[in-house]
This record gives structure tokens, sequence and C-alpha cells, in this order.
């Protein structure tokens, strides 16, 4: 059952909304994905590709996304736990999506920790496909 979600730009007055939902959703993200500083980051690089998802008042859900020039790219997405199971993510990354499609990217990509296979299978009901590549990544101290 789809119910109503308002998607909009981030607005400062989101802020404490917004950090809270992403230690809620992810409480066991490493130190240097800190919200307030990743939100902060996020804001001064591309604000554009923050989106906040509003349900009866309150932030339900956010998405971080970021064009680099050729594709999109969906970083992040939160959805409140009590407001899953109603259509509310796949708002999230429908209206990313067209975000970033009229930024000029001619393709979307996300990544997932692998074996969560539940999340896997939720983006595949999304038409995101896993492509033949290799996530490498390397922390600049």
């Amino acid at each position: 059952m789809n119910r109503t979600i308002d998607i909009r730009g981030y607005n400062p007055a989101d802020h404490e909304a917004v950090t809270g939902l992403w230690k809620t959703v992810f409480p066991d993200d490493p130190p240097w994905n800190e919200p307030a500083t990743m939100l902060a980051a996020k804001l001064d690089f591309q604000p554009e590709g923050v989106l906040i998802g509003v349900a009866n008042g309150a932030v339900i859900a956010a998405v971080l996304a970021g064009y680099d020039g050729h594709r999109g790219w969906i970083n992040a997405l939160a959805v409140d736990p009590n407001h899953r199971g109603h259509g509310y993510g796949a708002a999230m990354i429908e209206a990313a999506s067209a975000r970033l499609k009229s930024m000029g990217a001619v393709k979307v990509n996300l990544q997932i920790r692998g074996g969560n296979n539940s999340l896997k299978a939720y983006y595949e009901s999304l038409g995101f496909e896993v492509e033949n590549r290799i996530s490498m990544g390397m922390l600049l101290n």
C-alpha cells in the first residue's frame, strides 16, 4: 500500500531530523561517515543531490545522490524503519533518478555491502542489475 510522501530538496531546518534518521538507519557506519559531517560535505559539493521525504510533517526518508559528469550515483538511501513497506524508498529512488537524469546522467549506479541479499533483491525490484564489477576503496588518512 503506497501512502503519500512529499519529496523536496534539503532545508537547513531538516538537519536534526536527517542526521537522526541517518544514525537510526546506519548505526554501524564507520566514523568517516558521521552524519553531520557527511551531510555538510554533500551540501557544500552538490546540494541538489540531497532529497528529503516528508510524510505528515515528519522527515521519514532521505537520499544522497550525485552526478560525476556522466553517471549518477545513489550514495545512500535512508527510510525510517517505522515507515518501510509503503513505497517510500522506491519513490525516493525515482525522484533521485529523475534529478540525476535532469543533470545529464545516462545511468544510475549504487553500491551495497556484500551479503546483503534482501537489499540486493529490493534494488533489483526497482530495476537495478548486478554488474560484473569489483568495487575497491582506499582510505585517505
